[in-house]
């Protein structure tokens, strides 16, 4: 599903690989989350690096040459986050609803979820830079945003 959202929402290949994805050199990540609520609780998780996230603002918003801004960021990750929850929703029952995405940075080493809730984390290579989707069960998992 994923691999399909990317490849028609914004024309780039991803494919899965093993492992947790993301490296220790990455400074910045950048987590986009939507909460789904109703029949089914839980969160599904978009994690990438602050380079991956300013190429999907570039696609998104057409921006041909120059540094997107970071609101632009925050709306092209929160939107790609947001496609992706509306198809994972469709998966597990039509009485459930969305929240808003939110985006949020974060410190390499801070924890993203409490691995007790993870339902499935697969992580992807986006044209050699990964990024991770986490989903995750049971009471809403909850992070400030920035």
């Amino acid at each position: 599903m994923t691999r399909t959202i990317w490849e028609s929402t914004l024309g780039l290949e991803v494919r899965p690989i093993p492992g947790a994805g993301l490296s220790e050199q990455e400074t910045c990540i950048v987590i986009g989350r939507v909460q789904i609520t109703g029949a089914w609780l839980g969160t599904l998780l978009l994690e990438c690096s602050e380079e991956l996230a300013q190429d999907v603002a570039r696609i998104m918003f057409s921006l041909d040459s120059g540094e997107p801004t970071r609101q632009e960021i925050r709306d092209a990750l929160a939107e790609i986050t947001n496609i992706t929850a509306g198809n994972f929703k469709s998966l597990v029952g039509s009485h459930c609803q969305l929240s808003m995405p939110q985006v949020t940075d974060r410190v390499n080493d801070q924890p993203t979820a409490p691995e007790d809730a993870v339902i499935t984390r697969q992580a992807f290579d986006c044209h050699g830079k990964p990024f991770v989707v986490t989903i995750l069960d049971g009471e809403v998992f909850q992070c400030t945003p920035n």
